[in-house]
């Protein structure tokens, strides 16, 4: 163990680092990138780590814990601190730039130096807990006093396993209200003071807050239609410019793809039907399944999102059919009450579909193979929900194996009305979609499908 005196100067060194304040309150990113390299030492990992990766986890851990409006840059830090006892740059030629900004990017590009803590802070933070913990108390003291910091600790793997803010929260329960936006963070239910999405694009969403900023909002309830954030007069409500997808908009997109749930908020702004009187109430979990791109009431180029309320409960499947004979389906699938109202999906037209193909996938004719037989997804060219409202029918439905069936659902996958696949996604695929006499496929809700997902990737 290191002497105590050894320790002090640690500390003491903690406490002569520069902090800039320019926002009223000490900025975060050196105390994070220090705390990132004290949890590498407490789990064994090697002490000095090359910038192309060390700037991913470090941007990733500012992106989520940095200070509201600050720019997520670990550049900086991760120079600048070699200017102290608690850091050193490896592998540099020359001297290393002062300034932020480009120059800096550039020379990190071009040097890409190992960073980390000092050999001596390492190896003694690796092998005594009291020591590490004496750097951990300072470094929380000198830039998160009175806050807490026990998620970003636990993200750096300084302390046990806690809740790690997705999903639902431990000790509040579905419907509890809140006055206002400063108890709802408190609670850490919804974190921001004033964005309507809590969350990365790495990660994903956290939770969303749904009050009636938005023109384009729809609420039914169990299903709703969210407008990303962005491009709003804050006086007006209505949109003066386009969104991007970007920052809260991108997480929305990442916890499509994760099928990570998110948070719901209901404010007293939104749909007197399903929002509070007044404050604010937690609604509960929802999943995002659906997101696009279109103009919304203002003129302006929005992205929506459609989430739908969990749990949900299945319907009992029906029987299974005696012969591969089209079934009907349903032109406008129909509702059934449980928990929440849900679209009851046509379990006969899906297994018919899949059954005329023989679970081969119609873009790649991959065939799944499993101890229970062959596996395929029956995919939805126009979706069921709110606001596409597609039918229930063979026609509206495609046979693919997972990896096709998500490309098709994001819009990396198109199909033309000569049946020509195109693909975003490189990988195998076949020049023309698959057809069999016995299920063609409809071109108008191919169509729909090339429309609805034809902004979302602009070149």
């Amino acid at each position: 163990m290191l002497e105590q005196d050894g320790v002090e100067e640690f500390c003491a060194a903690i406490t002569a680092l520069r902090v800039d304040h320019s926002t009223g309150l000490p900025a975060r990113h050196q105390p994070i990138t220090l705390l990132w390299g004290l949890g590498r030492a407490a789990a064994g990992h090697p002490r000095l780590v090359p910038w192309t990766d060390a700037r991913t986890e470090l941007r990733r851990l500012m992106s989520r814990y940095g200070r509201p409006g600050s720019d997520p840059s670990p550049e900086y830090p991760f120079v600048a601190l070699s200017r102290s006892p608690l850091w050193e740059l490896d592998g540099v030629t020359g001297e290393v730039p002062q300034a932020r900004g480009s120059k800096l990017r550039q020379w990190l590009t071009a040097q890409n130096p190992r960073g980390g803590l000092r050999n001596e802070v390492y190896s003694t933070t690796a092998v005594d807990p009291a020591a590490r913990q004496r750097m951990v108390d300072a470094l929380l003291l000198r830039f998160f006093d009175g806050e807490d910091p026990s998620l970003l600790l636990h993200d750096c793997r300084l302390t046990d396993p806690v809740f790690d803010g997705f999903g639902a929260m431990p000790g509040i329960d579905v419907g509890q209200p809140f006055p206002d936006r400063r108890a709802l963070a408190a609670a850490r239910v919804h974190r921001p003071n004033q964005a309507g999405i809590c969350g990365t694009a790495e990660q994903g969403a956290e939770s969303i807050v749904v009050s009636g900023g938005y023109e384009d909002d729809e609420d039914y309830g169990d299903v709703i239609v969210y407008t990303g954030q962005g491009g709003r007069d804050p006086d007006t409500g209505r949109q003066v410019r386009d969104q991007e997808l970007t920052r809260g908009n991108a997480a929305l997109v990442t916890s499509l793809t994760t099928g990570a749930s998110v948070r719901v908020v209901r404010g007293a702004g939104g749909d007197p039907e399903y929002s509070p009187t007044t404050g604010l109430r937690y609604d509960g979990l929802f999943r995002v399944e659906d997101y696009w791109s279109e103009r919304g009431r203002s003129g302006y180029l929005v992205w929506r999102y459609r989430l739908t309320q969990l749990p949900q409960i299945e319907a009992a499947p029906q029987p299974t059919m005696p012969a591969p004979r089209q079934p009907e389906g349903r032109q406008s699938p129909a509702r059934t009450s449980v928990t929440t109202q849900r679209i009851v999906r046509s379990t006969a037209v899906a297994d018919f579909v899949k059954r005329a193909h023989d679970y081969t996938c119609q873009v790649c004719d991959f065939r799944l193979a499993t101890p229970t037989g062959a596996y395929a997804e029956a995919a939805h060219i126009q979706p069921l929900g709110r606001p596409h409202a597609g039918p229930d029918i063979a026609a509206n439905v495609l046979c693919l194996c997972p990896n096709h069936h998500v490309l098709f659902d994001l819009g990396m996958l198109t199909i033309g009305d000569d049946l020509t696949v195109t693909s975003r996604a490189g990988g195998f695929y076949r020049e023309r979609l698959r057809e069999v006499a016995s299920h063609q496929v409809g071109r108008e809700y191919l169509a729909y499908h090339r429309t609805h997902h034809s902004a979302t990737y602009i070149a």
